[in-house]
């Protein structure tokens, strides 16, 4: 396989001109945002068509999925993301410039821009890997560009579900340094609401203060049983990283207290079965009646390292000279879902 890196080039410096962020002070990118589907039918999709897939699937929210190769559900699955984290202190995110890397610490040329090694680099590396690949192919090949932008795996769902595509193996595109990953940990966002009575501060026995619940909550955080250690991924954790109170207004006893709770998922946790856990254990410390409700979640993913999608990727690793190697990802991404449907996928990329 020899990739065009010309080529490449031209396609990665288009992407990192593209605005896909997620925009500073937001969270996430709603699905079928404008500006995510222009940058794949005016950026993403030339560079695809000049490749002449034998099929392309559109969903009405801006997702694609291409085949290379015959039909068939024994294929793989390259997903790949337009959306990136947002900018936060780059001056000029869009650059989108091959620079010289001596000044960033590096040997030779680099890309510039927002997402160049988040979700760009591997996606102009996985469209160049399919422009190499031979017409004749036994098997499908499928290209998956990926909108979703809510750390939820409802970009997924839209591809393989909604699209009906079915292959026996995956990868997520992703930067990994070239090493291969086996899997991660879950994530479900715990939506506590904590209601009061909102009356002025001067006069605190007039109202119900949710301030007082919401600390009760978090204490309560910290003595709530968890499950033994995975071996490779390590334990768990139950994290409180959102308080907002409603309506904050000059020395007022606000009406509610909402608190986002971030708890991680080892194999085979159900996100379901961790918050209705929570429940009964902010009942069992005697926590004052709150509200628990499932946010946006994402599944663990594992992939044996026996698996064939990773024993090929390291076997082209070798070919090339360059190390073989596996880890265990600390952050939570898409590849569960995939896992979830009987699709083993592990994360891999530049």
């Amino acid at each position: 396989m020899t990739i065009d890196r010309t080529w490449m080039e031209h396609l990665l410096v288009d992407l990192l001109r593209a605005d896909t962020q997620v925009p500073l002070g937001e969270t996430e990118v709603a699905p079928g945002d404008a500006r995510i589907v222009k940058a794949i039918d005016e950026v993403v999709m030339p560079y695809v068509e000049e490749l002449q897939p034998d099929e392309v699937r559109r969903h009405d929210l801006g997702d694609v999925v291409a085949r290379f190769g015959p039909e068939g559900v024994d294929g793989l699955l390259i997903q790949t993301y337009i959306v990136s984290q947002h900018s936060n202190l780059m001056d000029d995110p869009n650059v989108g410039t091959i620079a010289d890397g001596k000044p960033y610490g590096l040997s030779g040329p680099c890309a510039v821009g927002q997402g160049a090694t988040q979700n760009k680099g591997p996606m102009a590396s996985a469209i160049a890997a399919i422009r190499s690949l031979p017409r004749d192919l036994k098997r499908p090949v499928w290209v998956a560009v990926n909108s979703e932008g809510r750390s939820s795996h409802d970009g997924s769902r839209r591809v393989i579900d909604d699209l009906r595509l079915r292959a026996s193996q995956g990868i997520v595109a992703f930067g990994t340094d070239l090493r291969v990953s086996l899997g991660n940990r879950g994530r479900v966002d715990i939506e506590v609401t904590v209601p009061g009575r909102s009356c002025h501060s001067s006069q605190p026995w007039l109202g119900l203060n949710p301030i007082e619940g919401a600390a009760d909550v978090v204490r309560a955080l910290r003595s709530v049983p968890l499950p033994e250690a995975h071996p490779d991924l390590g334990g768990v954790t139950i994290t409180p990283y959102q308080v907002r109170c409603f309506p904050v207004a000059p020395h007022t006893i606000p009406e509610r207290v909402d608190i986002v709770i971030d708890r991680r998922l080892l194999p085979g946790e159900d996100p379901s079965t961790v918050i209705d856990d929570l429940r009964s254990h902010l009942s069992n410390e005697k926590v004052a009646e709150v509200d628990v409700e499932e946010g946006a979640s994402m599944l663990p993913a594992a992939v044996s390292p026996d698996s064939g999608v990773v024993r090929h990727l390291l076997e082209g690793l070798t070919s090339q000279g360059r190390r073989s190697e596996t880890f265990w990802s600390l952050n939570t991404f898409d590849a569960g879902y995939a896992c979830s449907v009987g699709i083993p996928t592990p994360m891999f990329g530049p």
